[in-house]
């Protein structure tokens, strides 16, 4: 096995297929994918996101999933109570959320139109709460659409990019797939209603037992994911509108 190199692992369209509702010179989200040892043994900018469970980083947003549901809400944070889902504040700082099991989140990334930099928010949430009952579906999208409706108002048009991450395909060996594809349906459509164009799901589903955490460095517009496995269809980005034809390759 070739030394890992996480320059070497992009999850995002390639530079010739860049997306075109970004205007010319603007980046998209790119991905780097590892299993969290790689990451560990050739650190770059996430050394310190995966270099262990320790969190607090100065200049890094935790957008903690897990937290009491009322300090996220001092904090900005859209939410909906334990085990539903966290929505961050747009800002230009870094971005780490950790333990996605089955949850999804999204991240979009513009540039401001006042100071020209890049301002950006991330989220964390379980299908197992929006998709089983209508209010939880309500809102969370309802919560969503605010968020991206704020973020486009703040940003210059053309430099919006928006990406899909996380997701289970297998629970053990209950598989999760109905949920994984309604998520990811659900993600894409109010994405595209509200910014007008598709993302990128940025990687697929894990396969394998376990959880990824991801960081997103706001300045570059990369994220780095640290997943259980990696090297297989799973790892692979996607058009939502492509879903039926990569779910075969998992």
């Amino acid at each position: 096995m070739k030394p890992f190199n996480p320059e070497s692992q992009p999850a995002a369209p390639e530079q010739e297929h860049l997306p075109s509702h970004l205007k010319e010179g603007v980046p998209a989200i790119m991905a780097c994918v590892g299993t969290l040892e790689q990451f560990r043994q050739n650190p770059g900018p996430e050394k310190f996101a995966f270099k262990d469970k320790v969190w607090g980083i100065s200049g890094v947003q935790d957008v903690n999933y897990y937290a009491n549901p009322r300090d996220l809400e001092r904090e900005n944070f859209k939410n909906h109570g334990r085990d539903s889902y966290v929505i961050s504040p747009i800002d230009n700082l870094d971005k780490l959320s950790k333990s996605f099991f089955n949850c999804t989140g999204v991240v979009v990334a513009g540039y401001d139109k006042t100071t020209g930099e890049n301002i950006s928010f991330l989220s964390h949430e379980d299908p197992d709460y929006f998709l089983n009952r209508e209010s939880n579906w309500n809102g969370f999208v309802s919560d969503l659409r605010e968020r991206l409706a704020e973020l486009k108002e703040k940003c210059a048009e053309g430099t919006i990019d928006a990406a899909i991450v996380g997701g289970n395909y297998f629970h053990g060996t209950i598989r999760r797939d109905a949920d994984y594809l309604e998520s990811i349906r659900l993600l894409a459509t109010e994405t595209e209603k509200v910014l007008g164009f598709e993302p990128i799901v940025i990687t697929g589903p894990k396969v394998a037992r376990g959880s990824e955490d991801v960081f997103y460095e706001n300045k570059t517009r990369r994220l780095y994911i640290s997943r259980p496995e990696i090297g297989n269809g799973s790892s692979e980005s996607f058009k939502p509108s492509e879903l039926g034809d990569q779910e075969r390759k998992w």
